[in-house]
């Protein structure tokens, strides 16, 4: 029960850096009067291999499936919720 708690928080921590890095690049792209998701896809790239690295860390170090699941379902939503974020910046609407 302790290493899904520690998944959760490790997967939640970061994917909030990873939601971090992303819009620090969204607004160096407005500072400088790019399209907002220019690069865009490069930082996901970057971020999805940080995600990979943390989480094979995470395995090797913990060797418990149900916190590695754990881990890599909140990284799934923070990515999501970055998405989204983006989606509705964009003049996305929920009809």
């Amino acid at each position: 029960m302790l290493l899904v708690v520690t998944g959760i928080t490790y997967g939640t921590l970061l994917g909030l850096f990873g939601n971090w890095l992303l819009f620090k690049h969204m607004e160096n792209n407005r500072r400088k009067g790019k399209e907002l998701l220019s690069g865009i896809g490069e930082v996901f790239l970057v971020r999805y291999l940080i995600d990979a690295t943390a989480l094979i860390a995470f395995a090797w170090i913990t060797r418990d499936g149900y916190g590695i699941v754990a881990a890599a379902l909140s990284i799934t939503v923070a990515v999501k919720i970055s998405l989204l974020i983006i989606y509705t910046r964009k003049g996305g609407r929920f009809d």
